[in-house]
């Protein structure tokens, strides 16, 4: 992909070429575009946010334009590209993680009965389910399910665990608690950790039906009525408080149908119900119930004499990468950086992840006291970045081995990800290969911008304290556009 990137490029510089005196005039000059940008900065919802830019010029090694370089701002989920680089460069593009199945039984008679539990081990692995589509890979469970029974089980006396341990246990996210912004943390996940519910109301019939995936694991208290057709919706779709009972209640008009995701309270049980599920369907009888181990629940000795029975191994990091960049999927990220606390640090915490992070920049000599690392996806308030940190790294990133795998993984302008609908002038679609960041009162974009002559720039441009944050967003896109015009 990155090579026919490269050959557009080429094909851009080879037209400028052939273009007229008068058709030149439709690129700037830096000059102008200096200019212009000073004048964006000074437009009606845009001049009360406090705005931090840099665009810098590698092939050249100078700064085109800077605008508070050194000044800390809410970096949003551009914090996502510092998070995913130290993954790419500690973990490597091709690292994978495993999800095993095991047993603590010792025992498999003539009949295939098991005697003992069977664990379902997570560790970090975000796509257990490819709940996007975009990995073009079948769910793990079943497959894991299938080589159990290839192996002769007919039958488990015992329960079925979800274990996360490998993550310490956080039973909701440190921002947006609650929120799909903010889903629970944990090493074993589905669904991005979210139950999808749909509730649909026939054209003639005298309920309303219920539908939920994934399914496993839940009640349903089903107390919709089905209203005319002009009525008034009322329906409330919620999952109570510390059980696993979904009520749906209200009016729901015929023929209409509501589709809520809440987030799941027990995820580790949630995937572990799923499993059992798929074990069933393999025609395996199981015994006993579902349960769940946290970190802490189980000594390692205990652990370690656990047989194992089956292994998913994920695709590789990078492919994963896509998603958390593009989609900016925040979930993946808090666990990516768990992982990274995990892998490097023993102990797969949201601290520990922090730390590896921190240990990577300051090897590489970008760790300062103007920036401060507070999660992996951007959504802490607590995290700080400087507009000349952001592009320096990102410059680094560009020298890096790893970096055409990285690059792959950005949005890109009026194409794709979280910039589909951004930047999609002719000018500007497909020349911005970018991170997109947003919270109340913030807006970002940081990454590299293709210019009409076929160079790379390197931007940050973070806007805090806004109060017009769509004028901002166009403001943000205004400038970037400019930049891909440079001739």
């Amino acid at each position: 992909m990155l090579l026919i990137r490269k050959l557009m490029f080429a094909i851009i510089i080879l037209m400028s070429g052939l273009m007229s005196a008068g058709e030149l005039r439709a690129s700037d000059t830096l000059e102008n575009i200096q200019k212009k940008t000073v004048e964006y900065l000074k437009r009606a919802g845009a001049r009360s946010a406090d705005w931090g830019i840099q665009v810098f010029d590698p092939e050249d090694n100078r700064v085109l334009i800077e605008v508070n370089p050194d000044k800390a701002f809410l970096p949003a989920s551009v914090m996502k590209l510092v998070t995913t680089a130290a993954a790419l460069e500690k973990l490597g593009p091709d690292f994978r993680f495993n999800t095993g199945v095991y047993t603590n039984g010792t025992t498999l008679d003539e009949k295939g009965v098991l005697d003992g539990d069977i664990i379902l081990v997570g560790r970090g692995d975000p796509n257990l389910v490819d709940s996007y589509g975009d990995l073009g890979q079948p769910p793990a469970l079943p497959g894991l399910a299938e080589k159990i029974k290839d192996m002769g089980i007919r039958e488990i006396t015992g329960d079925i665990f979800g274990d996360d341990s490998y993550f310490v246990y956080s039973s909701n996210g440190k921002n947006d608690k609650g929120t799909l912004y903010g889903a629970p943390v944990t090493a074993l996940s589905i669904n991005n950790n979210v139950v999808k519910v749909t509730a649909r109301a026939p054209k003639s019939g005298k309920a309303v039906t219920v539908e939920l995936e994934p399914r496993s694991g839940f009640r349903v208290r089903n107390q919709a009525a089905i209203g005319a057709s002009d009525a008034k919706q009322t329906l409330s779709i919620r999952l109570l408080s510390a059980s696993n009972t979904i009520v749906v209640s209200g009016v729901l008009p015929a023929s209409k149908s509501v589709a809520q995701s809440i987030v799941l309270n027990t995820p580790a049980e949630t995937t572990a119900a799923v499993f059992k599920e798929e074990l069933e369907r393999q025609g395996i009888k199981i015994k006993g119930a579902v349960r769940a181990i946290h970190y802490g629940d189980i000594l390692s000795d205990v652990k370690n004499a656990w047989i194992i029975l089956a292994e998913h191994k994920s695709l590789p990091l990078v492919r994963g990468l896509e998603i958390i960049n593009k989609r900016s999927q925040n979930l993946h990220a808090e666990m990516l950086l768990r992982t990274l606390g995990a892998e490097l640090r023993g102990l797969g915490s949201n601290e520990a992840g922090l730390e590896a992070v921190k240990d990577f920049l300051v090897k590489t000599g970008f760790y300062t006291e103007n920036i401060r690392l507070d999660d992996g996806c951007g959504l802490s308030r607590d995290n700080f970045l400087t507009p000349r940190f952001q592009t320096s790294f990102l410059e680094y990133l560009r020298r890096q081995p790893y970096f055409s795998r990285f690059f792959d993984t950005l949005a890109v302008s009026g194409t794709d990800g979280t910039l589909r609908g951004r930047l999609s002038s002719n000018s500007a679609k497909g020349s911005i290969y970018a991170k997109t960041g947003s919270l109340n009162g913030v807006a970002t974009l940081s990454g590299y911008i293709a210019t009409q002559s076929g160079k790379y720039l390197v931007f940050s441009i973070f806007a805090n304290r806004a109060t017009a944050t769509d004028a901002v967003k166009k403001t943000i896109d205004d400038i970037c556009s400019l930049f891909a015009a440079l001739y």
